[in-house]
């Protein structure tokens, strides 16, 4: 007889979402029903080479968003965790180790949406990372990822005038298997395709990487 596998309960600090400090400790379901403030790690992979951006595209999966377009790299923070520490997110979504002295923190912005796991009320702290790897050099999990997206930031700033707007991009499919240079084909996005955004957030997102990748300052939301 097979012993069972006892489930890992995930703690998430409640916070301030002014001041982000803490002020109790619940757990991941808790946070959600109670639409408790919390603090979330959001990453965005720009390759300056090629004027892009990467985008994951969520597992279908997941509880919040399935199937959606988001940024490269999300991830609750947990408990005791500070911003920088959501960088392991980037090992369990994007199948790499990255540098934290390599992060440029952008800023904090609030966000409150209802999603799959609940009332949903985040502070998130958001980061940019040039590296200009092609998006079929890394190695997600399926379970996580169905797909990396790469499109240039001129062209998605292009479908959010209009989401009517097709603009084309790069996509390399999660399939469990051993990533392969090569394995990226020509795609397409619409605007409808992005996870919901709160007061212009993707819009934001777009121009401080324009001014990322140009080298101008300040770049913040």
């Amino acid at each position: 007889m097979s012993a069972s596998v006892e489930k890992i309960v995930e703690m998430i600090d409640v916070v301030n979402e002014s001041t982000g400090e803490r002020i109790e400790t619940l757990t991941r379901a808790e946070v959600h029903h109670g639409a408790h403030w919390h603090q979330v790690f959001h990453c965005l992979v720009v390759r300056p080479s090629a004027g892009s951006i990467v985008l994951q595209q969520r597992s279908l999966s997941k509880a919040a968003f399935p199937g959606m377009l988001d940024l490269s790299v999300t991830g609750h923070l947990s408990a005791g965790e500070t911003p920088l520490d959501g960088i392991r997110e980037a090992e369990e979504e994007l199948g790499v180790t990255l540098d934290p002295d390599d992060l440029v923190f952008v800023g904090i912005r609030l966000l409150a949406d209802d999603n799959g796991e609940g009332r949903n009320r985040e502070r998130v702290n958001l980061f940019f990372l040039a590296d200009d790897r092609p998006i079929d050099a890394y190695a997600p999990p399926a379970d996580e990822v169905a797909a990396l997206i790469e499109v240039t930031v001129d062209d998605f700033l292009l479908a959010l005038t209009d989401p009517d707007i097709e603009v084309p991009c790069q996509r390399a499919e999660v399939d469990g298997a051993q990533p392969h240079s090569g394995s990226a084909r020509v795609g397409h996005m619409r605007q409808d395709d992005l996870v919901e955004g709160s007061s212009g957030y993707w819009i934001t997102l777009g121009v401080m990487a324009q001014r990322f990748i140009r080298g101008q300052k300040p770049i913040a939301i």
